[in-house]
């Protein structure tokens, strides 16, 4: 099984491939860079997996919720990629995917994913983790800090940059007191490849058309499908 992975959502932007089990990837902090650097970084990565796109299964996508720039960039590479090779698409919710992280390094079971959505807002959703891999609880969300509320003490563990501006209002008004916080995590591409895996496994209603690989808003329930590459910005 052979998954490239894609995430550009946040200032954060990454790279990840799934190979023979293996994952190799890159990140690089790059605000409003993203362009410039993301489809060199695809191309080393396929590289360090002597692949190249014809030899993919897959790709996965961070659908949002994130940046608006960001999100178009994620799904018009993805297109593009996919278009060109004419491969299925895996949209992964960078929530989930920043929940994930927590799963992989800190082996954490209760994750509360909370990232700056910018106007004294924050996306946020809750995730328990069942099958090795974080799952939904409730809806994904942006609204003000003070809008946060837990309602379960499960030990919970917060990520994600919201806690760098907003700790005070979230440890406040969540109702629960957060045990730990990791505020300078983004979503990664390496941390969308496990669901990535279990839909291709479960050849579940994740995968879709390429013309279905576009961003989640949340925000003012935003989705209009980006323009995918021309034969030029095509990889070979």
């Amino acid at each position: 099984m052979n998954i490239l992975a894609i995430d550009t959502v946040t200032e954060m932007c990454s790279v990840a491939v799934l190979s023979n089990e293996q994952i190799h990837s890159q990140q690089r902090f790059v605000p409003q860079q993203h362009t410039q650097v993301i489809l060199e970084m695809v191309q080393q990565v396929l590289a360090e997996t002597q692949l190249s796109l014809q030899n993919l299964d897959a790709i996965s996508f961070s659908r949002g919720p994130g940046s608006f720039t960001g999100l178009r960039i994620c799904a018009s590479v993805t297109q593009g990629l996919a278009l060109a090779h004419d491969l299925p698409v895996i949209p992964i919710s960078s929530l989930a995917a920043l929940a994930q992280g927590a799963v992989r390094t800190d082996n954490k079971k209760a994750i509360i994913a909370c990232m700056d959505a910018r106007k004294n807002e924050v996306y946020w959703a809750c995730y328990q983790v069942k099958n090795k891999l974080p799952c939904l609880l409730g809806d994904e969300q942006v609204t003000p800090p003070s809008a946060v509320m837990l309602k379960k003490n499960l030990n919970w563990h917060g990520i994600g940059t919201g806690f760098l501006h907003f700790a005070n209002e979230l440890n406040t008004h969540s109702l629960v007191k957060l045990n730990t916080v990791d505020a300078k995590r983004y979503p990664l591409a390496e941390d969308i490849l496990p669901f990535a895996k279990a839909a291709l496994n479960d050849r579940n209603n994740q995968i879709v058309d390429v013309s279905l690989a576009i961003p989640t808003y949340l925000r003012d329930n935003v989705a209009i499908p980006p323009k995918a590459k021309s034969g030029n910005d095509r990889l070979k």
